[in-house]
């Protein structure tokens, strides 16, 4: 049986990674970046066949060297723009700083420091079903969000969750009201970009009543509107 809160779930997981076990350099890389205030997950994928390497991201065909541990990868789109890598590769992970400068602005280019971890191989164990009793809801779906429980793709969850007020199974308040959630659950190899499939293998209440209420927002009401409304906002159960 399985009680869940679906936009958690169908959004919640999209961006939980896991860390690199390899010391390849040749596979999907997930870097990480602060672009004026916003951090950045992008994918770079990379190819090495001795000391050439070529690698492909955000649209981007990157071709250079490694040298040791010293990476050098540049690449020119369609319209021009440019972006060049320079970074140290060892042990798989990857620090450096990425160039990007726009064809019709030469003068500015941007430069960002990065930090990279080589994805790890997907790995298939056998299947476990979690029983999570969740002490934390989140009112935001947000990557900031520390993961609840870490699980495998096959993995089943039995859980519960609060209502849209933060009111649990009991009718204790157990968080604000807005819609709070259950999770987020962490995905061993998920990547970002990747399309997570749940499935659903029971719904159900987990008590026997629910609540209502109605109201206006005080600055939509006139002395008329205000008295015709004047019972409002008293929950139904």
């Amino acid at each position: 049986m399985v009680r869940i809160n679906l936009p958690l779930m169908l959004l919640g997981l999209s961006f939980l990674v896991a860390g690199a076990q390899t010391s390849s350099n040749t596979g999907r890389w997930i870097v990480s970046t602060n672009y004026l205030g916003t951090p950045l997950t992008p994918l770079l994928n990379l190819e090495q066949a001795g000391e050439k390497v070529t690698a492909t991201s955000r649209g981007y065909k990157y071709a250079g060297t490694l040298h040791g541990t010293a990476l050098h990868l540049r690449a020119t789109d369609e319209q021009g723009n440019t972006d060049e890598i320079i970074a140290t590769l060892a042990d798989g992970k990857m620090e450096g700083t990425d160039t990007e400068t726009d064809a019709d602005d030469k003068a500015h280019p941007m430069t960002l420091k990065f930090t990279a971890i080589l994805a790890p191989a997907l790995e298939h164990p056998q299947p476990k079903t979690h029983e999570f009793s969740p002490t934390v809801f989140y009112r935001q779906i947000s990557a900031f969000n520390k993961p609840v429980l870490t699980i495998n793709p096959g993995d089943t969850i039995h859980t519960s969750t609060v209502d849209a007020g933060g009111t649990d199974m009991n009718g204790v308040k157990r968080s604000l009201g807005g819609n709070p959630q259950t999770g987020p659950f962490y995905i061993t190899g998920a990547m970002p970009g990747d399309v997570l499939v749940v499935h659903i293998k029971k719904l159900t209440l987990n008590r026997d009543w629910a609540e209502s209420d109605d109201g206006l927002d005080e600055r939509a009401l006139n002395s008329d509107l205000a008295v015709k409304v004047k019972e409002n906002g008293k929950s139904i159960r």
